[in-house]
Parts: structure tokens; sequence; C-alpha cells
């Protein structure tokens, strides 16, 4: 299944869904009318329980340089539940979808990842990276606080590494990124590709629930105690055995 506008791509290949990035000219900073279609090609990938994993990535040189906030004009400003809704709303959507699909998504980032580029390769919960990606959160820089990137990957990072990342407007090396927990992995740009066909073999030698039960767990458990997160990983476990 293949679909395709300007700007974003989607393919499904077999049990592996790609959505790529597709504004290179741009360095694929994203309007709004993309981040909106992104949400719903993610909505989509979450309801569909015939996938093992879901790929973000980019053509061009670099992963994403941020938003594209448009021209803004000062007559008739937004009121606060215009902006909440119309582009906080969309935002919000994507790295809420991220969430809500079952199996792994994973973002394969080159270049620049900065501000909603940088939440989003974050968010994924595996996250491969060439070596000479770099990764920033400069919204301050404007005044404007990144508090919705910042709740997307406050599960990734630590507040000390990430409020220094905010507030110093920082770009920082696909190295450093993995040492704090934005990146998962960090691999030579000439072997990105072979480093991502790699994982996704993995991935598809697992099954649905088995991938699906490890991202749940991760999810709902990592602020647990040990008892709680033990109780809920002894039923988790004791379902997918029981459905072999």
């Amino acid at each position: 299944m293949h679909q395709q506008n300007e700007n974003v791509l989607f393919q499904k290949i077999d049990d592996v869904s790609f959505i790529t990035l597709n504004m290179p000219e741009t360095g694929n900073k994203i309007p709004q009318t993309v981040v909106t279609r992104l949400g719903e090609l993610l909505e989509q990938a979450s309801l569909d329980h015939s996938l093992k994993a879901v790929v973000i990535n980019a053509h061009g040189d670099h992963f994403c340089l941020g938003r594209d906030g448009g021209k803004k004009s000062n007559e008739n400003p937004p009121s606060p539940l215009q902006l909440r809704e119309k582009m906080m709303g969309p935002i919000t959507k994507v790295y809420s979808a991220l969430r809500a699909i079952q199996v792994p998504v994973v973002a394969v980032v080159k270049g620049e990842a900065n501000g909603f580029g940088a939440a989003l390769a974050g968010s994924a919960d595996i996250t491969l990276a060439a070596d000479n990606a770099q990764f920033s959160f400069p919204e301050l820089l404007v005044d404007m606080p990144p508090t919705l990137a910042m709740a997307t990957v406050m599960d990734r990072v630590g507040p000390k590494a990430l409020s220094w990342l905010v507030y110093t407007n920082a770009h920082i090396s696909a190295q450093r990124a993995c040492q704090i927990g934005l990146v998962s992995e960090v691999v030579p740009l000439s072997e990105l590709s072979t480093a991502q066909d790699q994982l996704l073999s993995q991935l598809r030698a697992r099954t649905i629930p088995a991938l699906a039960t490890v991202k749940d767990f991760l999810a709902n458990c990592r602020l647990d105690e040990f008892h709680q997160a033990a109780n809920y990983a002894k039923n988790s476990l004791a379902l997918v055995l029981s459905s072999k």
C-alpha cells in the first residue's frame, strides 16, 4: 500500500509502515498542514493491528529543522483557545498517536533534528541516529517555551539534561543525545540504512503480542515501584504465554 503527497510519503511494506518527510529543499521544516497530516498517518498506523513496526524517516540532508510557523499577522491575533486547538492540538495528536501505536515506532535520523524534529525523533520508541545528526530545542530564542516538546520527551530524557537543552538552546551531537536518552543507537551515516534494515529484521522475527507487551510495559510501569511493576509484568507475560 502506498500513499503520497508532495510533503509526506506513506508506504506499507508487509508488516512495517514507513512515514517519510519529503521536503528536502527546506530541510524538512514542517508547516502546520504537514503536522496535521503526520498525525493522521500515525493515527492510521495505530489502527492497523497487522503491523510490527512503524518507521519515521526523511528525504534530504536533515531529518527536520523544526516547525514552519508561517507568516504572522498583527491583525486579529488568535485567542488562547484558538491557539490551543489550531496550533497545539495537531502537535499533541502526533505525540499521542506515537504512543497509541501498539508496536515500536522507529525514528531514523540524519543531519539536524531541531525543535519539533528533535521531539519527534525523541518520542519514538527506538531512535537510530547517524553520526552526523545533531539535536536542539531552539524555541526559547524567540521566547516560546517548548512545553509540548518537553512533555513528549520527559520520559526519555532526565530533567537536568532537558532543562539544560531548553534553556541554553544547545546543539548536541548524536553521541551526546544517546548518552542522555534522546537516541537509542548511533551508527556511521554510511551504515544508517543497513542498521535500519537489521533492526526491522529483528522486529519482524518477533510476534505482535510480544512486541506490544514490551511497549505497553515501558509506557505504564517506568515510574512504578518494583512490586507494582513486577505484578504488571507477571500479568502481561501470562497473557502472552497463554495466547501461544
